[in-house]
């Protein structure tokens, strides 16, 4: 049988990596006054602070940082084929000739 090697987190490591999501939901916050941008600049800038904390929360929290690298490589791959739809979408509703404005009154 396979040794599993076990990965103890301490108190201190959750507590830097709380402290970090925390200031990077603070520059969430805050990025648009701070650094005041076009819409497109801002929600590429939010999105990658986005993907920072994603990545903090599921390496440390979910502890996919100590799984056997299939796993993270069967992870990896799902994160990324759902980035490229993302990305499909976002350049579709980008570059559309007309808005659907659903709360428009009068049509």
């Amino acid at each position: 049988m396979k040794d599993i090697a076990i990965h103890e987190m301490t108190a201190q490591k959750y507590i830097k990596i709380f402290i970090a999501l925390v200031i990077l939901t603070t520059l969430t916050f805050l990025q648009p006054m701070i650094l005041p941008s076009s819409l497109h600049g801002t929600v590429v800038i939010q999105i990658f602070i986005a993907c920072v904390k994603t990545i903090l929360i599921v390496s440390y929290y979910m502890h996919l940082k100590y799984e056997t690298a299939l796993f993270r490589y069967i992870v990896l791959f799902a994160v990324v084929t759902l980035g490229i739809f993302f990305v499909i979408t976002a350049t579709d509703a980008i570059f559309r000739n007309e808005t659907f404005d659903m709360f428009q009154v009068g049509g």
